[in-house]
């Protein structure tokens, strides 16, 4: 089994991203006219492990001002620390009075249980395939296909990951190749045919679009 991950090398990202860059533009040219227009990629990892898959779930939902609010309540609760022992630890009135719904309490403890029963879990999700890395953190609740694709593509540095329920990825596609936002799953999947095995680095471009049209709608 072979798992293309960007390097957490800089110097060999860099080149890998540039490799893929150039691929992508030779087999699509609407997206190759993406690309010129946001320049080089710059994905890189994020911190893998706990604490990160912890704020994905927390923050489900959530304004990233109601977010950042609730996470820094919940961090000093813990200590200073997010860790399965410390979010294990805190009783019904710490997430209350930190303002996390019961549900969502029940999502970050049963996170923590999964990981202090598992202490390798996050360290072996790194040779998994995809799909078997995916099946294995949608089996904790709280944790869907979305959440779990995200974590493969900017922890895991997974680079051909196609995020279908994306509704960023659909409204770029709709935007650059003109299908509706809400076409089949099955377009999508035959129109990123062309960009394997880079597709995380496609859908990275299709984000930087956005935000790129967002950027020039608000200077006008």
């Amino acid at each position: 089994m072979t798992i293309l991950a960007l390097p957490h090398d800089e110097a060999a990202a860099i080149r890998l991203l540039a490799e893929a860059r150039r691929r992508l533009m030779r087999r699509d040219r609407r997206l190759a006219a993406v690309i010129k227009a946001v320049g080089s990629c710059v994905y890189d990892r994020r911190p893998a492990g706990f604490a990160t898959l912890f704020q994905s779930i927390l923050r489900q939902q959530l304004s990233g001002k109601a977010a950042a609010t609730i996470a820094g309540r919940l961090l000093q609760a813990c200590g200073g620390l997010i860790s399965p022992d410390a979010v294990a630890a805190l009783d019904d009135a710490a997430f209350a009075a930190s303002g996390v719904s019961r549900q969502k309490r029940d999502y970050l403890r049963g996170l923590a249980a999964a990981a202090l029963a598992a202490p390798a879990f996050f360290a072996a999700l790194e040779q998994l395939s995809d799909e078997a890395a995916i099946e294995a953190l949608t089996a904790i609740k709280g944790v869907g296909r979305w959440t779990a694709e995200m974590y493969l593509m900017f922890c895991l540095g997974r680079l051909d990951v196609l995020p279908l329920g994306d509704v960023s990825i659909r409204a770029a596609v709709a935007d650059i190749y003109g299908l509706p936002r809400a076409a089949p799953g099955a377009g999508l999947i035959a129109l990123a045919e062309t960009w394997r095995p880079y597709r995380s680095v496609a859908c990275w471009y299709f984000y930087a679009h956005l935000d790129r049209a967002k950027q020039q709608a608000g200077a006008r």
